[in-house]
């Protein structure tokens, strides 16, 4: 959720060449991926191999930003870049706006997909998928507090866009500590962090003293957050867990986020995102004096929201409730209901 005016609403200056300490060009091209919503997608260039990173949302839209935003490299920089040219492709999470793309890069290169173990079935079993993660929202939704006919309209706004994407194979996996291989079976000679609780399977990528900070860091937003009940290895917890990875790394010249600007200090932002999560968590034990349903904490912390960004608001106050009850902090006040409802209401109040 938004914290401060976002950069994702506008488009920004594309393309543009960052060069690391190591003389590697990284591109970004920044694309709109979905309806006046921009994301970044980024191409390294060692001199003898191109790397994709992320491929926007697969939206027609998004598609052709992302073909003309490669040709406007040449334009612009005098490196020919198009999508037959690219050697690997990485996914940096399994959301849809970084992998929704792929469909369409694959019919243009065969180079090999690689993305982190714990969100590869998003892409090599995406229909299933769907189906489990659906049914998880709407348990979700029934505790949260909402009625039949708001959880109906949310689950079809959550449902409706996933139908135009299908199942896509994965070549080989990102994983913390081991190199990233090219298409011969060479180093790509990029680190790789694994960070979940945005995603669970998220990564970022140092290129030099270049951080490629996918949605974990981001310029002007908090880094939007779900609870682990939807799926295991997100939530509140892993995310503040996993931002000290990027806090401590050293050498760090800038972040390029998956939305916004760059990030010229990285480690000052890490600060800046983890204190407002603090003070959202302290402002929830606050209105929790009486018995709050979690929709209930939503519109304390967001107010009166619309669409689809009800369902945001929903996800992030999901988290920071459920960050406070496995600590303790909050109790389930009707715990009655729970004893005897299957799926009942849950009334939070602070310890």
């Amino acid at each position: 959720m938004r914290t401060r005016t976002s950069n994702a609403k506008k488009q920004l200056e594309s393309p543009r060449r960052f060069v690391s300490a190591a003389g590697r060009t990284v591109y970004a091209l920044n694309l709109e991926v979905f309806p006046n919503f921009f994301g970044n997608v980024y191409v390294i260039d060692d001199g003898a191999r191109r790397t994709l990173v992320d491929c926007g949302s697969g939206m027609d839209f998004s598609n052709d930003n992302l073909v003309r935003g490669l040709a406007s490299i040449e334009d612009r920089f005098g490196a020919r870049i198009g999508l037959a040219d690219i050697d690997v492709i990485l996914i940096t999470h399994g959301h849809m706006d970084h992998f929704g793309g792929l469909q369409f890069v694959r019919r243009h290169t065969d180079a090999p997909v690689g993305i982190h173990v714990l969100d590869r079935r998003v892409l090599t079993h995406y229909e299933e998928r769907v189906v489990v993660a659906s049914h998880q929202l709407r348990v979700f939704l029934n505790r949260a507090g909402l009625s039949d006919g708001k959880c109906d309209q949310l689950m079809m706004m959550y449902t409706a866009p996933k139908a135009r994407y299908g199942s896509v194979p994965v070549q080989f996996l990102l994983d913390e500590g081991q190199p990233v291989p090219d298409a011969d079976g060479g180093d790509l000679d990029l680190e790789v962090l694994h960070v979940p609780g945005h995603c669970p399977g998220q990564v970022c990528l140092r290129v030099d003293d270049i951080l490629l900070t996918a949605d974990h860091v981001l310029a002007r937003i908090t880094p939007h957050q779900s609870p682990e009940s939807l799926t295991l290895n997100m939530g509140l917890g892993h995310y503040l867990d996993a931002l000290g990875k990027v806090e401590t790394l050293d050498g760090i010249r800038i972040g390029l986020g998956g939305h916004e600007e760059p990030i010229p200090d990285v480690t000052a932002r890490v600060a800046e995102i983890r204190e407002s999560h603090h003070k959202r968590l302290e402002q929830i034990v606050d209105s929790c004096r009486e018995g709050q349903t979690t929709a209930d904490i939503s519109r304390t912390l967001f107010g009166a929201v619309r669409g689809y960004t009800v369902l945001l608001a929903l996800e992030e106050a999901g988290a920071h409730v459920e960050y406070l009850y496995q600590r303790g902090e909050l109790v389930a006040e009707n715990v009655g209901e729970l004893e005897s409802e299957e799926d009942p209401v849950v009334r939070y109040v602070r310890a």
